[in-house]
C-alpha cells in the first residue's frame, strides 16, 4: 500500500518545507555538533515520543521508499541465516558495497517493504533500521548527520527537528 492521500501531502510539504528550511537546518546541525549543548540527547528523546504518539510508521513507510538501508555483516549473516541463503548469495542479490558503510541496499524501494508498508524482516531487520531514527539514542556526529539528512523524508524526523530548535533556539543565537 502506498502511503494514504493524506500523508503523500504531507510528504509533499514536508520536502517544500525542508527545502525552505535546508541553509537553516544545515546551521542549526553544525552548532549542535560543535556546541553539545546540555541536554541534547534528552530533548531528542522528548521530541521523539512526542512525534510518534501521533505518527504511524505504517501509513507512510517513506524510509523504506526512498532511503537506503544500510546493512553491516551481523545483519547480513542473521538476515541470510533467515531467509536461507548464504551471506554471498544475499549480498550479490540484495546489497551493494559503499565506501561510508559496510552495505546499503541496492534497490528502492526496499525489496523487504510488503504491499501493506511492513517490513517482511521485521524482528530481524538491520540494525540501521532498527534505530532509525536515531534521536532516542546518545546522539553522535553520524547519528545528527543521518537525522539531517532525513528531515526532508520523515514526518517523525521533520517534526523532532522542529521541537528541538524550538527547545534550544535561544541558545544557539546566544
Amino acid at each position: 500500500m502506498a502511503p494514504t492521500p493524506r500523508y503523500r501531502a504531507w510528504l509533499q510539504r514536508i520536502r517544500q518545507k525542508a527545502e525552505r528550511e535546508k541553509t537553516d537546518n544545515r546551521r542549526f546541525f553544525r552548532w549542535l555538533k560543535k556546541a553539545r549543548p546540555v541536554g541534547m540527547t534528552k530533548f531528542f528523546r522528548l521530541a521523539h515520543q512526542e512525534a510518534f504518539a501521533d505518527i504511524d510508521c505504517l501509513q507512510c513507510a517513506n524510509c523504506c521508499r526512498t532511503a537506503l538501508a544500510v546493512f553491516e555483516k551481523p545483519d547480513i549473516h542473521r538476515i541470510a541465516h533467515h531467509l536461507g541463503m548464504s551471506e554471498e548469495a544475499f549480498i550479490k542479490k540484495y546489497l551493494r558495497p559503499h565506501p561510508d558503510y559496510e552495505y546499503l541496499i541496492c534497490q528502492l524501494p526496499c525489496p523487504f517493504l510488503t504491499p501493506d508498508n511492513r517490513c517482511s524482516i521485521y524482528a530481524i531487520r538491520p540494525t540501521g533500521c532498527r534505530t532509525y531514527p536515531p534521536a532516542r539514542l546518545r546522539l553522535t556526529d553520524e547519528q545528527l548527520d543521518v537525522l539531517h539528512d532525513n528531515v526532508h523524508i520523515c514526518p517523525a524526523v521533520n517534526r523532532i527537528v522542529d521541537r528541538v530548535k524550538q527547545h534550544l533556539a535561544f541558545r544557539m543565537k546566544s
